[in-house]
């Protein structure tokens, strides 16, 4: 478990901030177990060399009184290689070389072509200064990417053209390549162009990583990656990536930079641990980034930090990377309340890894394949879309009712497709999920019938409503107890398609069905069928993933999951309350972890859990704020072969509980 602190420039830049950051630093040193001071300021990509040769020579002094006082492991994250966006570009000198293109010709005024020979010589340069700095480490920022880097889409210069028509045989130009990849037919020219975009970022990594070495090759590397969500345009391939930088250091991006909206951990925390799927095994030192850019001091509430890390650790992490110092406003000693949280919650955090650092989450794999922007359908024109800035699929909405989430796809017995993501999967993965468990929407249906997988799914889809229709639930028994009860999630507000389903089959059972507003039947909308692979595939096709938060939708939303599981989900939660569940557990089943998260203004009361644990024996423990544990006393738990059923008395406004076994 390893506590990092990232510090800004101006912590440490003049020696009478550096003096208060030394003076900072050793009231706390009980909580920092590294360091990180930043080499830039700014975002934008271009430092003239001379001036960032007197950087290092500021950071070499800096890291070496650091070290002379007691804290050993110092390094250094270069916030810019290729740069992220265009910040104080009108006031720093402009490229010297070739800046990114976008797809429609405009020329990035912050960030670099990554094939640029000119730019590789540079960056080669620049990173040579800083490792003759002497750091224990460096960190790459999350500008290793081709989007979102002063242009939406790159790079489209004259070099990276030249690379894919050379690769490929072909003579394009720019606005014909663009054309190509907009067009509906030219899905291989997309794949093979995000192919190049991963080698682009793994030549770059390469020659990063040769440079440092060759002046010291005992520094350390570290990649900071970035959401999937956002955009899987560069690739994603992270085995390629770390092994080029030769780097065992990661650290998943992802945003959360306030407690406006605190569910902003938990989809953070998804998002952090679906990259973590993707890290090669080599990588063991995984840093969550602890956020609140651009590091006011009231955005976030040390209460919510603190459980956004607790939650992190429960989502694959073994570190965090506290942004908090790298703020430039004001006086440090504002921070004190925050260090003094850091320090109070170690014990807790020390404990968390050291039960379950190697155990595996549990729950509904919600797909994303790391290939989906090279392997979706196009529209004429619609390749180069908007991108996403938002770091929270729909459906990480169903961790909000209860229903354990896990990023392994492998790993899991049931996936969720949800709008458009299964095109980002060949015909044998949805196959192979097909086979197991699916929960689906009916955009998911449409997109497998005309793939020829239909079948599968037990239902086609009928008729489609964009306003004035509600669902009722049916008699079947997994309804039991509330047949006929309504829930009307006015899809005219959300824009969302109502979809009418007709059963292929007569083993399709109707859940729910879809009534107008004046009351006429329209035909089913939510079913669930056993297909001729083995598999169980539930359809929701009713506004599956928003207004989902009532009793009745919840429980039988948990049922179908359940069902799905064939009837051994990792977690039941039995009452309608806003507990979100992150179980982890060993790969053998000898032991588990769960962390049960209240995500309410009000308090739970007491309720039960169901856990299907396997074989695991031996007595339950709850880990507490303080990192001891204290067995749990029998009247709070019943076991059965495979099952335990733990009893909370109570979990208080937005604070957790932990349990575990080994």
């Amino acid at each position: 478990m390893k506590l990092s602190f990232r510090i800004g420039v101006s912590r440490y830049e003049r020696e009478d901030q550096f003096q208060e950051l030394l003076t900072f630093l050793l009231r706390h040193r009980n909580c920092v177990d590294e360091l990180t001071l930043f080499t830039e300021y700014w975002h934008y990509g271009y430092y003239p060399l001379g001036e960032f040769a007197k950087r290092c020579d500021i950071l070499k002094n800096r890291m070496e009184r650091l070290r002379f006082h007691g804290f050993r492991n110092v390094g250094m994250n270069m916030l810019s290689t290729l740069g992220h966006m265009p910040e104080a570009w009108d006031w720093l000198p402009e490229l010297p070389h070739q800046g990114a293109v976008g797809w429609d010709g405009k020329v990035s005024t912050c960030s670099f072509c990554p094939n640029s020979a000119e730019f590789r010589t540079y960056i080669g340069h620049k990173y040579t200064m800083a490792a003759l700095a002497q750091p224990a480490f460096i960190w790459l920022d999350d500008d290793l990417r081709m989007f979102g880097i002063g242009v939406d889409y790159a790079c489209f210069c004259d070099t990276c053209i030249g690379i894919y028509n050379d690769g490929h045989q072909t003579a394009y130009t720019r606005e014909e390549l663009v054309g190509v990849l907009n067009s509906p037919e030219g899905k291989t020219h997309r794949e093979h162009w995000v192919q190049q975009n991963i080698a682009t970022i793994e030549s770059l990594l390469q020659h990063i990583a040769e440079t440092v070495r060759k002046v010291d090759p005992r520094i350390e590397l570290g990649l900071m990656t970035v959401s999937l969500n956002i955009s899987t345009y560069t690739g994603a391939d992270y085995e390629k990536w770390f092994s080029a930088l030769r780097s065992t250091k990661g650290r998943p991006g992802g945003g959360f930079f306030d407690d406006a909206k605190p569910f902003g951990l938990i989809r953070k925390a998804h998002e952090v641990n679906r990259q973590i799927a993707h890290y090669p095994e080599a990588v063991k030192d995984i840093q969550y980034e602890l956020e609140n850019f651009p590091y006011h001091r009231l955005s976030k509430s040390v209460h919510i930090a603190m459980l956004e890390c607790t939650v992190s650790i429960a989502s694959g992490t073994n570190g965090v990377a506290f942004n908090a110092l790298k703020g430039e406003e004001g006086s440090l000693a504002e921070f004190h309340e925050i260090m003094d949280a850091i320090e109070a919650n170690k014990p807790l955090w020390t404990a968390m890894d050291r039960i379950a650092g190697n155990y595996v989450n549990a729950g509904l794999y919600p797909a994303l394949s790391p290939l989906y922007e090279a392997r979706r359908n196009v529209n004429s024109g619609g390749w180069f879309e908007p991108i996403s800035v938002d770091n929270a699929p729909n459906v990480y909405v169903l961790s909000e009712i209860g229903i354990p989430l896990s990023m392994d796809g492998d790993r899991s017995c049931t996936t969720v497709l949800s709008g458009t993501m299964a095109e980002g999967y060949t015909t044998e993965e949805l196959l192979a999920m097909l086979s197991r468990g699916v929960l689906m929407d009916g955009k998911t249906v449409e997109i497998l019938t005309a793939q020829g997988l239909g079948d599968y799914c037990g239902v086609a889809i009928d008729r489609k409503y964009d306003n004035g229709v509600y669902e009722r639930f049916s008699s079947d028994p997994m309804n039991n107890g509330f047949a006929y009860d309504n829930r009307d999630a006015r899809n005219s507000l959300s824009k969302e398609q109502g979809y009418v389903l007709k059963p292929l089959y007569d083993e399709v059972r109707v859940l729910s069905r879809l009534i107008s507003y004046t009351n006429e039947d329209v035909g089913p909308t939510s079913t669930i069928y056993e297909n001729a692979l083995g598999g169980r595939v539930a359809v929701q096709g009713y506004v599956p993933w928003q207004l989902i938060h009532s009793g009745v939708k919840r429980t039988q939303l948990l049922r179908i999951c359940d069902w799905l599981w064939n009837e051994r989900l990792p977690v039941v939660i039995d009452r309608c309350l806003k507990v979100v569940p992150f179980f982890k557990q060993a790969e053998d089943g000898s032991g588990w972890l769960l962390l049960l998260l209240n995500g309410s203004f009000d308090e739970t009361g007491s309720f039960e859990t169901k856990l299907r644990i396997g074989d695991a024996k031996g007595v339950i423990y709850e880990l507490l704020a303080d990192g001891s544990s204290v067995p749990v006393a029998g009247a709070a738990f019943e076991s059965s072969k495979g099952e335990v059923v733990l009893k909370p008395d109570n979990i208080g406004s937005w604070k957790f509980r932990i349990f575990y076994q080994m």
